[in-house]
């Protein structure tokens, strides 16, 4: 939630959620092709921010890098099919300016 109203902030429009797109992303602009994703700093592991679980280490450890494996797929497939994708880590929202920079940016290179 803390992107679309980074999103409603920053006046950027044409995006939609929920969408039937490989690999679900948060937020699309279809006009654009640009997908948009947020990884969670925990199931993704931020490099920043993650903290292993002190509990079963070998579940943690494998499961954290089951998801960045399918995060590389999910980016290379998209990207067959034409699409441009971002990708945020969670606590990179806090700076709204960054993330709405970086977005318009993606825009203005991708849209005609």
């Amino acid at each position: 939630m803390r992107l679309v109203c980074l999103l409603k902030a920053s006046r950027l429009t044409g995006w939609r959620r929920h969408q039937p797109v490989f690999g679900k992303p948060d937020f699309v602009f279809p006009e654009a092709k640009l997908a948009v994703f947020v990884d969670g700093c925990f199931w993704h592991g931020c490099p920043k921010c993650y903290r292993r679980p002190k509990s079963n280490v070998p579940y943690w450890r494998s499961k954290i890098k089951r998801n960045r494996k399918r995060d590389l797929q999910v980016r290379r497939e998209l990207r067959k099919q034409g699409w441009a994708v971002l990708r945020f880590w969670e606590c990179q929202l806090k700076d709204a300016a960054k993330v709405s920079l970086r977005i318009r940016k993606a825009l203005a290179s991708v849209r005609p």
